[in-house]
């Protein structure tokens, strides 16, 4: 059996999240455009075998706040600031019942947006991210979630958890 290394994102899903333990969440994808996770439909099903509306939306809100993890995560590397992310907001809109695996896409934000909110998280400590995480299966979105994170830098605190 071959030995697999886990991305650090994983890692630090497995450890720092239980909920992404206990639902069986994977990187699938982590590339410059897209960041991909996955599920098992066993682990998050309901009581009418399709895939259960909370795992949707936490799935949906792992990939977004993998995103903004990686983002602070190449940061620290350079200048090792202490940080924080927090969901701020969030809206999800079911569109049709998940069947099989459940699948989450986060798009990568564009290069002016990720400079307007580190430029913002230089000079007030703290910053939102905007950003769009879908449920696809069979190439159809199920679920499209909007969400806002927050970091906050250094001894701030946000006022959402």
């Amino acid at each position: 059996m071959k030995s697999v290394k886990l991305p650090a994102l994983e890692m630090f899903y497995h450890e720092m999240i239980p909920l992404a333990k206990a639902m069986g969440v994977t990187v699938e994808v982590s590339d410059d455009q897209k960041l991909v996770l996955a599920a098992p439909h066993g682990l998050n099903k309901n009581s009418l075998n399709t895939a259960f509306g909370g795992s949707l939306v936490a799935l949906a809100t792992l990939a977004g706040y993998g995103v903004v993890w990686e983002l602070m995560r190449s940061e620290s590397e350079k200048s090792k600031p202490e940080w924080r992310i927090v969901v701020k907001e969030s809206r999800a809109a079911y569109r049709r019942p998940v069947i099989g695996d459940l699948r989450a896409i986060c798009e990568r934000p564009a290069k002016a947006a990720v400079e307007e909110f580190k430029a913002a998280l230089i000079r007030y400590g703290q910053a939102k991210l905007k950003l769009r995480a879908r449920i696809v299966e069979d190439g159809n979105t199920a679920v499209d979630v909007q969400a806002a994170f927050v970091v906050v830098a250094g001894r701030a605190s946000a006022a959402a958890c």
